[in-house]
């Protein structure tokens, strides 16, 4: 007799070709040139360390192994996101009193995706919306929520920002979640506060829960710091209830600090919320062990090393732009390369210059027409300066062909 695989859930197919598995496909069967290394900028994983910081806590901290970590964390990791708060965030500095409404999270994937469940059933007919291009885990999310997803489209001639404007008030009736990024992944393109009061205004409205992911909140170019959603929550604050009523953001030391590794961040929204995934997290989630707690604790609490990383990113954009002639964006440490036919772009990257990237349109869907990502390629500039030399030297040999532009 044969054997028949148990029945999973059909919902889950979903994930069968996420986007790195479409690259793989793409790029099955063939080689780099001869004698020519490869060159991976198709991940977003920072290469640089974050330094002797990171290090020396880790030495310092490598006890108490013993000890369940607590859902609540520690006081002083709480205490360490508060004064973060306080320094990146001026404005927003009265919230860092909001000490319950803080939780660790064991990076940004979980949370992102974790969080629709705890909307599930809230409406009839319910609505998720993701943001598009997207992030794996926003989709994720939006699952978890059992509404139906729709996708809310980053189009070139709006700046690669969603137009929230433009969807329909009944779509918005409907909906119980929406995720939005800034800097976005992955244009690097940055929300403007109003932009960013106007959302939060949606979600209070229409009464919806507004993820708002902030990973690449401290990666920008030179000293134009982004603005963020706790700034917009602060000023739109009433004298009575929770000012972050109808929202959770999301934040981590993965780009901030180069500490993917680490697998450290924090949650800080709406009361309701944060009790309820702490409920969540207590049953069956992942915590962040109490020792790494601390560790994140030392890199939230100093910005030196920071600073040092965005210059980093700084100076790849500077290689960027001596081969490509292209501007920066304001954000995050990813190019989004203008080139045409995307797919056919990337395989001819790796047959002739060895170069591995991602196709937009593996990060996209179809939307509201058609997939806003097509047409465009991520390039990571995540590696040492001499690699990316190397990388922009070869990408620039390719993409000149097409005379091309990066937006």
């Amino acid at each position: 007799m044969g054997f028949n695989s148990m029945r999973l859930n059909p919902d889950y197919h979903i994930f069968d070709a996420n986007m790195f598995m479409q690259l793989r496909a793409a790029l099955e069967g063939i080689p780099a040139p001869a004698g020519m290394d490869i060159l991976d900028l198709s991940i977003g994983e920072p290469q640089l360390s974050s330094g002797q910081l990171l290090t020396d806590s880790v030495a310092v901290h490598n006890g108490n192994w013993q000890f369940y970590p607590k859902v609540w964390g520690t006081p002083a990791f709480i205490d360490a996101v508060c004064g973060y708060i306080r320094r990146r965030w001026p404005a927003a500095a009265g919230l860092a009193r909001l000490r319950t409404q803080i939780l660790p999270v064991p990076g940004t994937r979980e949370p992102l995706a974790l969080l629709g469940g705890l909307v599930r059933n809230t409406k009839p007919d319910a609505v998720a919306l993701v943001t598009n291009p997207f992030y794996h885990a926003w989709r994720a999310g939006a699952l978890a929520s059992g509404a139906e997803i729709a996708f809310i489209d980053s189009h070139k001639n709006n700046d690669f920002i969603p137009d929230l404007s433009a969807i329909a008030p009944g779509m918005l009736d409907r909906t119980i979640l929406m995720y939005l990024c800034s800097p976005t992944n992955p244009q690097g393109r940055v929300m403007s506060l109003e932009y960013l009061r106007y959302a939060l205004g949606l979600a209070r409205r229409h009464d919806f829960l507004l993820v708002m992911d902030e990973c690449y909140a401290d990666i920008w170019r030179a000293d134009r710091a982004p603005p963020g959603m706790l700034e917009a929550a602060i000023s739109l604050a009433e004298d009575d209830g929770d000012p972050l009523r109808n929202l959770v953001v999301v934040n981590s030391l993965s780009k901030r600090s180069s500490a993917a590794g680490l697998r450290a961040g924090f949650i800080i929204g709406d009361a309701s919320v944060i009790t309820q995934y702490g409920n969540i997290v207590a049953n069956g989630g992942s915590l962040v062990p109490t020792p790494l707690l601390a560790v994140a604790a030392d890199l939230y609490s100093d910005d030196c090393h920071v600073e040092v990383i965005r210059a980093h990113y700084d100076k790849s954009f500077s290689i960027a732009r001596h081969y490509l002639g292209i501007d920066p964006p304001p954000g995050g440490f990813f190019l989004w390369l203008e080139v045409g036919d995307d797919v056919a772009f990337v395989r001819q990257l790796m047959a002739e210059q060895g170069v591995r990237a991602l196709p937009g349109q593996f990060m996209g869907a179809p939307g509201a027409g058609s997939n806003p990502a097509a047409g465009f390629v991520r390039l990571a500039l995540v590696h040492d300066h001499p690699t990316i030399e190397d990388a922009m030297s070869r990408v620039a040999q390719l993409w000149r062909k097409d005379d091309q532009k990066m937006v």
